[in-house]
């Protein structure tokens, strides 16, 4: 914390971002070996904001989760940004014409992060939520997202070998330029089960002025990835994507920052 911080705004602010990326929450001991607090300070903080709404308690657990509260703010910020309803409203046109589930992420550091999700209807789907930060190298979006990326930049990125997290995930670095610049010259990344088994990922690079800021994916199960489907999903991201890149220079869009 420096100088200018105040310490218990500091500590809200910490818990909401480290609960925002526990999906299955976190302790108080946790909470307290995470961020290096007393638990004797993180008490009332905690009481306070499962008072407010903003975390809840799991009472089988004993796990601080993010309230609904906080979601309800985080949603009245979404809608102050037109470049974000304007979005949704493409993922929601993909999502009903595939019934896939349609993703936007933006690149921080080597990793992605969902900013924007559109649910299939389907029971059988990729389990995932708006926050969620995941290896850019094997995700579809990811490789979207990097297709921007100079080779020194990819490198300095990530050490070999690279983790491997199926029998399908690339751990050469050589392999995943030569992907990406396929992906330079297609337009489309894809994934194949490398992240997640049994999900595949086709994605494509927002673009404004000749910069990627963000990406737009399909998730699909393999047993739903027939040739057919996932050739209409490509022209439905490629449809998006041109929509999407004309309203970036209409409107001036040129960092990832002005969609969230």
């Amino acid at each position: 914390m420096n100088n200018t911080e105040h310490r218990s705004t500091s500590r809200v602010l910490d818990i909401l971002e480290l609960l925002s990326q526990k999906r299955t929450g976190c302790t108080m001991a946790e909470i307290s070996r995470y961020l290096e607090a007393p638990k004797s300070s993180l008490f009332p903080i905690l009481h306070t904001m499962q008072d407010r709404g903003y975390l809840r308690l799991d009472g089988a657990s004993q796990c601080y989760l993010i309230g609904q509260q906080a979601f309800l703010t985080g949603s009245a910020y979404e809608s102050t940004k037109p470049v974000y309803d304007y979005i949704n409203g493409l993922m929601e046109g993909i999502v009903r014409e595939c019934q896939e589930t349609c993703h936007l992420g933006i690149l921080t550091g080597g990793s992605i992060l969902y900013i924007a999700k559109k649910e299939s209807p389907n029971p059988i789907m990729l389990r995932s939520h708006i926050g969620q930060r995941l290896p850019a190298y094997c995700t579809g979006i990811g490789k979207a997202l990097l297709s921007g990326h100079s080779r020194e930049q990819i490198a300095g990125l990530y050490p070999e070998p690279l983790k491997r997290y199926t029998e399908n995930t690339l751990t050469n670095l050589n392999s995943l330029l030569a992907e990406l610049a396929e992906t330079k010259k297609s337009g489309f990344a894809y994934e194949h089960s490398e992240l997640t088994e049994g999900i595949c990922c086709v994605a494509v690079p927002l673009c404004c002025q000749e910069k990627v800021i963000a990406a737009l994916s399909v998730s699909i199960p393999e047993f739903r990835a027939s040739e057919d489907a996932l050739s209409h999903i490509k022209t439905l991201l490629a449809g998006s994507r041109e929509d999407a890149e004309h309203y970036f220079e209409e409107f001036h869009i040129y960092e990832s920052h002005a969609l969230y």
